[in-house]
């Protein structure tokens, strides 16, 4: 590091004079300064600052997701030119995280704020991600926050102010968007700012600026004064704000926006001025109000069709809203070296082209419209040596959209464009370079995994996708020699000697699912490549591979099914005799309590389970839930147990799901585990949905969850999903396999219920055991108890185990024999010197060779001693005495849980015919107290009330 605190002479084209500031670090991508990235700086700043300290930040576009944490208030970036100081990133709600689970729309911020007393100047945040979904350019989670002469660009949900009580300020900023672009519930004063409402991609007439949640305690909420919200380029027309959390189910929040002295563009804010959230918005507890709103001309604004409950404030109701009142003793424009009312910057947002026909449509606005500004249009076809093709100059301070057309380039040619902005006494802006290209391409994405088909029935399909621009002809899509593949979701399939056709619209192919299977009519490998060409484009190559077998796949069949149209109990019909019977668990989720939504009961034929974070169907993590993110603590558990004679092969879970009144982030994956998830976890490898074979994308796994639909009339897809591709999951006799459905919901309003039907366990019994087993059993005698089997025809066995129990759940060895493995019939038998007293269990563990083992019937049996101990009192409260039928010599008392886990042990004292055992610190329940009295072993119940 070159040393802090050090003095700088820098020259800023932001500002109508030149000034030295002292910086305490500065931020050069170029290694001019003491770091090259911002978040370095961050890490480097020291914590409990009480002034401002101050990272200079030099041109560059910084690629880097960060956050100012909690505990170093007083951070401030300085940037040396807002339009060429950038801070960009590209996350969005939705997204996965590397390591699991998925962003959700508060930590999806290029740029975080946690820190109070935060400030910014001259600096561009970007989240880059488009329209949608929700991507933030910045999050402001913190109290006594300032932004100067800043840009935030997004596209939904771009600049979040956040939490009740808070203060933040914006002087001399832009912001854009498209929906919900500034929202949250902080005080939030927009003054001098450019709200720039861009046109939506999809073409959408209708949207929204503001999106407060304020509370009921808050005053003023988000305040716009003196703000300019120019015309667009397009057909999007805006209301100044509609109720976040004042909609059906939610109505916590008493939402305030005031627009005081705003500039209108031309066709910009619809006549309504603002809107309701739904039909549940109570119009009451908002505040949504304007103060002489005007059009660029300087005319009044026409408020004749405002919605009746908003409110045209007068003289003295808007004066309310000065900085005294609003931010008490904070003076936020102190936070800066540099006055507040500074010349503002050259900068050009928005900068884009698309092609329209034959002709490329580019165009731009301008961040803080001014006259006299000239843009020039340079062109290149190599990106090397480039050309002026236009020159425009804004004739006035409202000009803010600017265009330009021209043919597009030749086929197999591109053409690359960049503006030049600038104006006498400003530095000029030189923006980035966009590209428009006439050379056909074509994409594919996702990689099928290893076939398996059996021969005479096709292989379960797999997918991926194909897209294409600039075509001049359709994409031909051709297997190899014993594949088929299908666009149309398994519908009907075409081999090599009948290619898919995807026709062009407009020189494109959109994103297309392509499903693929091996159907071949002879036994052996197969592998090649699906070819994907068309007319002057590269030809692309997707490998697949896999393996013909002579015999059929082994069949599927229910093992176990959940209707859930009654309550959570399987369906004693169709449980296959391997199986026994399990009840599934939710996990910090909820059965719906019919409030939010009457028609949606906690189980119904319509709708099935339906279930959230919180029973009036809420998923926000404010109420508790896990919000639009998947989270491993957010599930329900179903479990398949096979029974102690059966093997069990699971491949597959079906199930019907879909999300009531909403698609936000509504998301389902799919994990299991051999160990209840106490050191192995698996995902689930793909499967077929209701459109066909899911994509490597969307495929039911933690990181790639299936997105479920919104289905208000109950749930109607169902999706089919592989645990372990073809090879299935073998589930041992005794053993159990445990499967975790994971939910999220992005929508923060009640009534959003997940919704579960039909969920089925598919897979076969592998064998029904003990197969070489021909008897067994056991009888008491005066010595103990003596067990028999007879076994026929033994191969590659190791030993037979026997083993008991006292409540038929828990067994413990008491011993084993050596197998012999002859082909003839073999006898083998074992004594239990000291069983237990009264009823027990008796079976016996068939070991093979490679520790693969198979249990056999229970045998029960009674046995009676000449001693007699007893539990009084039982079931007890605090401490039980254990009495003995004679005088005790020796031996030991030891108490277990209902597992067999050893809690406490204590000696038998000699000479005793009873002893006390506290048991005043367990917990309500069952146990068992194991008595071993002068040699002789007693397995005794308790109950702990």
């Amino acid at each position: 590091m070159k040393g802090l605190f050090k003095l700088l002479i820098l020259v800023f084209s932001s500002f109508s004079f030149t000034a030295s500031y002292a910086y305490d670090l500065v931020v050069a991508k170029d290694g001019s300064g003491d770091f090259r990235t911002i978040r370095e700086a961050i890490n480097a700043a020291p914590a409990g600052l009480t002034a401002p300290f101050r990272i200079f930040v030099k041109n560059g576009t910084y690629r880097e997701k960060d956050t100012i944490p909690s505990n170093k208030p007083f951070i401030q970036f300085v940037g040396e030119s807002v339009a060429k100081t950038i801070i960009t990133w590209d996350d969005y709600s939705g997204k996965p995280i590397p390591g699991g689970g998925n962003y959700g729309t508060s930590n999806s911020a290029t740029l975080l704020v946690n820190a109070s007393d935060f400030s910014m100047a001259n600096i561009t945040v970007e989240n880059t991600t488009g329209d949608a979904p929700q991507a933030l350019a910045i999050n402001v989670n913190a109290d006594r926050c300032a932004f100067l002469n800043c840009r935030f660009l997004g596209g939904q949900d771009t600049v979040l102010t956040n939490g009740d009580g808070r203060r933040n300020y914006f002087k001399n900023c832009y912001v854009d968007g498209v929906i919900d672009f500034i929202f949250g519930g902080n005080r939030a004063v927009f003054d001098s700012c450019i709200i720039y409402a861009k046109t939506r991609k999809d073409n959408q007439i209708g949207s929204y600026i503001t999106a407060a949640n304020t509370s009921q305690a808050e005053p003023y909420g988000m305040v716009f004064r003196d703000c300019f919200l120019p015309a667009n380029q397009g057909v999007t027309r805006y209301v100044l704000g509609r109720p976040w959390q004042n909609a059906t189910g939610s109505t916590d929040r008493y939402n305030k926006t005031v627009f005081l002295n705003a500039t209108f563009g031309a066709n910009i804010v619809q006549p309504a001025g603002w809107s309701t959230w739904d039909a549940g918005t109570i119009t009451s507890q908002i505040t949504y109000a304007e103060y002489k709103s005007k059009n660029s001309d300087g005319t009044p604004a026409d408020i004749a069709n405002r919605v009746a409950w908003s409110k045209q404030l007068s003289d003295a109701e808007a004066a309310v809203y000065n900085n005294a009142n609003l931010f008490a003793t904070w003076e936020p424009c102190t936070m800066f070296a540099q006055p507040c009312n500074v010349q503002r910057d050259i900068a050009v947002s928005n900068f884009q082209l698309r092609k329209v026909g034959g002709n490329s449509q580019i165009s731009w606005n301008i961040s803080w419209p001014m006259s006299n500004i000239k843009y020039e249009l340079y062109r290149s076809s190599d990106n090397v040596s480039f050309s002026k093709v236009n020159e425009q100059i804004s004739a006035n301070d409202s000009a803010v959209n600017f265009a330009y057309s021209e043919a597009i380039p030749l086929p197999a040619t591109s053409f690359y464009y960049f503006i030049v902005a600038s104006k006498a006494g400003l530095s000029s802006h030189v923006t980035d370079t966009i590209v428009v290209s006439s050379v056909p391409t074509i994409t594919v994405t996702g990689t099928p995994g290893a076939f398996l088909q059996g021969l005479g029935l096709p292989s379960n399909p797999q997918a991926y996708t194909v897209s294409g621009v600039n075509l001049t002809g359709p994409i031909a899509i051709t297997p190899p020699n014993g594949f088929e593949i299908s666009a149309d979701g398994g519908t009907s399939w075409n081999n090599n000697s009948n290619p898919i056709s995807i026709a062009i619209i407009n020189g494109a192919v959109g994103t297309t699912n392509i499903s693929v299977r091996l159907n071949a009519t002879i036994a052996g490998p197969y592998a090649g490549n699906i070819a994907h060409s068309s007319s002057g484009a590269l030809q692309v190559n997707l490998p697949v591979s896999g393996t013909v077998q002579q015999d059929p796949l082994v069949s599927s069949e229910s093992l176990i099914h959940w209707p859930m149209a009654d309550d959570n109990l399987d369906s004693t019909l169709i449980r296959n005799a391997a199986i026994n019977a399990t009840i599934p668990t939710l996990r910090n989720l909820m059965l719906s309590d019919g409030a939010a939504v009457p028609a949606i009961k906690q189980y119904s034929v319509q709708f099935g389970q339906a279930f959230a974070p919180n029973a009036n169907g809420a998923w926000g993590t404010a109420v508790g839930g896990n919000g639009g993110n998947l989270s491993r603590i957010f599930y329900e558990e179903f479990t398949v147990a096979a029974n102690n004679g059966n093997r069990v092969r699971v491949d597959s879970v079906l199930l019907t799901a879909a999300f009531y009144n909403t698609s936000s982030n509504t998301k389902l994956a799919v994990v299991y585990s051999k160990d209840a998830f106490a050191a192995d976890s698996a995902n689930v490898t793909g499967g077929v949905g209701p459109a066909g074979a899911l994509t490597s994308g969307a495929n039911g796994a933690f990181a790639t969850p299936v997105l479920l639909g919104n289905q208000t009339s109950g749930p109607t897809n169902t999706y089919r999903l592989a645990l372990n591709g073809v090879d299935g999951v073998i589930i041992q006799p005794g053993g159990v396999l445990t499967i975790r459905l994971y939910f999220s919901c992005g929508s923060t309003s009640v009534g959003r219920y997940g919704m579960l039907k039909n969920v089925i366990v598919k897979g076969r019994p592998e064998s029904v055991l003990p197969l070489r087993l021909v008897s067994f059993n056991a009888v008491a005698a005066s010595n103990g108890v003596t067990a028999t089997w007879k076994t026929f025809n033994e191969m590659d066995m190791r030993e037979y185990v026997l083993e008991r129990s006292k409540d038929g759940i828990t067994y413990a060895s008491v011993g084993s024999v050596p197998a012999r493995n002859v082909a003839s019939s073999s006898e083998y038998r074992l004594l239990d010197r000291v069983p237990f007293q009264g009823a027990s269990y008796y079976r016996i563990r068939l070991v093979e060779t490679d520790g693969t083992a198979a249990l056999s019937k229970a045998v029960l049996i009674q046995t009676k001693s000449k001693i007699l101990v007893q539990l009084t009192p039982n079931p007890s409260k605090d401490k039980v005495a254990v009495v003995f039928g004679e005088k005790a010599i020796s031996g030991t008392i030891s108490l277990l849980d209902a597992q067999g886990k050893v809690l406490r042990q204590q000696s038998v004292q000699p000479g005793a015919n009873s002893q006390l055992v506290h048991v005043s610190g367990l917990a309500a329940g069952n146990y068992w107290m194991m008595v071993d009295l002068n040699g002789t072993k007693y397995a005794l119940h308790l109950v702990k009330q």
